[in-house]
């Protein structure tokens, strides 16, 4: 609990950090004429490590306010991968379980451009029904997101609840009602992309105790040569160049009292 509230905080920190970047580069532009570079915009959120995607996304947002990005072509998005390219199929039960899962969402009219963007104002000063209803907007939105980072080692509706999580901390974190629509988006992906990349890593661990739990049954195969165990956990530890209190873990992990 204590860590998904440091990961909360976290994320709402870094959602107002890049508002008030968003802000300042406006202003910035405001000052030059309406007229910023690529590498101006890179430069100001070098900090960020913004993917191109989320370049683009800031690049939309600074010719919605006129202003001229030099080098930058609305409409043109970084070309895909072959990865990308072939997005896997979702699976029966990931549609199956989408499909429940949209039946489930109300059903709301959609805003006009104006009253969603009074709707951001004042989430933007923390009035809780702009807010709310700003969370029924987006869902749908995370759909898309979450279908569009989908790969073949993820449930759908994993990385769809994980959205969901991000969307509600960048409700919160609402200070700039101009850029709130892009650093919504911004945090919904950075939470899915976090998400997975915690996977991975997971992945790789679990994988590695798979590896060395089968490394010390084979070692136990070849000590012992078919008869009873009759070395110790310090022997084995001298065979697999492996330190004693990690031995003692690996056999409780395969069930066995070291």
């Amino acid at each position: 609990m204590k860590r998904k509230k440091e990961r909360v905080k976290k994320m709402q920190d870094e959602q107002k950090k890049f508002q008030e970047k968003l802000s300042e580069l406006l202003s910035y532009a405001r000052d030059h004429e309406n007229k910023v570079t690529m590498k101006e915009v890179r430069d100001f959120f070098e900090d960020f490590a913004l993917d191109e995607q989320k370049v683009t996304f800031v690049c939309e947002y600074l010719t919605m306010e006129q202003v001229d990005v030099a080098d930058y072509e609305p409409g043109v998005v970084p070309e895909e991968t072959e990865k990308e390219k072939k997005k896997p199929e979702f699976s029966e039960e990931e549609l199956r379980a989408l499909q429940q899962y949209l039946d489930e969402l109300p059903e709301t009219e959609t805003p006009s451009e104006e009253e969603t963007a009074e709707l951001y104002r004042k989430a933007a000063e923390g009035d809780s029904l702009a807010k709310s209803m700003l969370v029924q907007l987006w869902l749908p939105k995370v759909i898309e997101t979450a279908k569009e980072m989908h790969t073949r080692d993820f449930f759908l509706m994993d990385l769809v609840q994980e959205g969901n999580v991000g969307l509600l901390v960048a409700l919160e974190s609402v200070v700039k009602a101009e850029t709130a629509e892009q650093a919504i988006d911004a945090v919904v992906r950075e939470t899915i992309s976090d998400f997975m990349e915690e996977h991975r890593v997971q992945k790789h661990k679990d994988n590695t105790v798979v590896n060395k739990v089968n490394r010390l049954k084979d070692a136990i195969e070849e000590l012992s040569d078919g008869d009873d165990m009759d070395f110790s956990v310090a022997e084995l530890s001298a065979y697999l160049d492996m330190s004693v209190e990690e031995i003692e873990d690996i056999l409780r992990i395969a069930g066995e009292e070291p």
